[in-house]
């Protein structure tokens, strides 16, 4: 055994990297299976609202007039037996949804025990890889005359690199999740609850069509929901960039975009660009506009801010942004506070494999500011 594997500080490491792994596995396993049962439990009510509506169908055509003696008694008789056969078909799904949100329930406090100590030991992670390595960075930063007060995300060393392409890797699954989810909780499932309206409206045209009526609307606004999704998801994927139009009328456009959605706050951008038609490989584009977005997306929804400056200068060689809000400022441990997913993150190591640097900080007298850039290599 070398010297630096018998090292106690390594060995805690090594522990506390395997007891990361498996809680965070732990945790997105859980995750998964939430989404599973909250799949099964919408299965399960749009099942109980199908029946409920065929129940009032036949509680519709019940005539309590009628006597013993009718000729269609026997109608009646059969239809107040289905009715109640309906009623106890409601009543099993409806005990089977109240034990799968009670194991929903729990599932989810087991989550949130799960995220703590994920959040835990990553900080624990970086606490014991800030000892070990520590001194050779404070070697390095006074070797280096030329430091510009921007933190670089660059490192050469192997561990490093595999830690930020693990990241990547977690944020890419992440991603597809997320995609998955939509298009399973908001498009299949929709359009399963429209294929069952559908069934009911069958009904409904012969004996109500006043309810019909209502069934129908009820059709068209989860058509419209389904639309909204595919356009959310078509969105994420980036089919809206157009990669083809010049990066500086991209970017004018987001900026204009955001300025009609939010009027509220005054929005100030520039984008200075030596070249006009200047035509930037479509990946670096992509990049650019969805971490401006991101940037964005984080000032609307927790700065407070009313006012948004944002300079962005393009050269063949180096995209430079700067964006500054007047809001609540942002927290010096912002990325152990959020998400090990969140767009912040991402925004990290975004600019990692870009070969870039960044520097985000702030507090409630000058609002939050976000500088980043990096190379452009052809």
């Amino acid at each position: 055994m070398t010297k630096e594997e018998m090292n106690p500080l390594n060995i805690i490491e090594e522990a506390n990297s395997k007891t990361l792994d498996y809680f965070n596995k732990t945790y997105v396993s859980n995750l998964e299976l939430v989404q599973s049962l909250k799949t099964e439990l919408f299965e399960l009510e749009v099942q109980i609202e199908t029946l409920e509506k065929t129940r009032d169908l036949y509680t519709y055509h019940i005539d309590t007039r009628r006597n013993v003696f009718s000729p269609i008694a026997n109608e009646n008789t059969n239809t107040v037996t289905k009715g109640k056969q309906i009623a106890m078909q409601i009543k099993d799904l409806e005990d089977a949804r109240e034990r799968l949100q009670k194991r929903i329930s729990g599932l989810e406090e087991d989550i949130s025990f799960y995220k703590d100590q994920v959040e835990m030991l990553s900080k624990a992670s970086k606490c014991i890889h800030t000892v070990l390595v520590g001194s050779h960075h404070d070697e390095q930063a006074e070797d280096d005359p030329t430091d510009t007060g921007i933190e670089f995300i660059e490192s050469e060393d192997t561990e490093d690199k595999t830690t930020h392409n693990y990241s990547m890797l977690q944020l890419e699954d992440y991603e597809h999740y997320q995609y998955a989810s939509i298009l399973d909780q908001n498009i299949k499932q929709e359009l399963t609850s429209s294929l069952n309206k559908l069934d009911v409206l069958k009904w409904l045209l012969h004996s109500d069509i006043g309810r019909a009526k209502i069934t129908l609307e009820e059709v068209h606004h989860s058509q419209q929901d389904v639309l909204s999704s595919l356009d959310h998801i078509l969105d994420r994927l980036n089919y809206n960039i157009d990669t083809k139009q010049p990066i500086w009328d991209q970017i004018n456009k987001l900026f204009d975009d955001y300025k009609n959605a939010h009027p509220e706050c005054m929005i100030d951008s520039s984008c200075d660009c030596t070249e006009h038609e200047m035509n930037l490989p479509p990946f670096i584009s992509i990049r650019l506009i969805r971490m401006l977005r991101e940037i964005l997306d984080n000032v609307f929804k927790h700065s407070n801010a009313n006012r948004v400056t944002a300079k962005i200068f393009i050269s063949s060689r180096l995209i430079d942004v700067y964006v500054n809000d007047n809001g609540v400022g942002i927290p010096e441990d912002y990325l152990e506070r959020s998400a090990w997913y969140s767009g912040l993150h991402k925004l990290h190591e975004t600019i990692y494999q870009l070969d870039g640097k960044l520097q985000i900080e702030g507090d409630l007298i000058s609002g939050t500011n976000v500088r980043f850039s990096f190379p452009i290599k052809k």
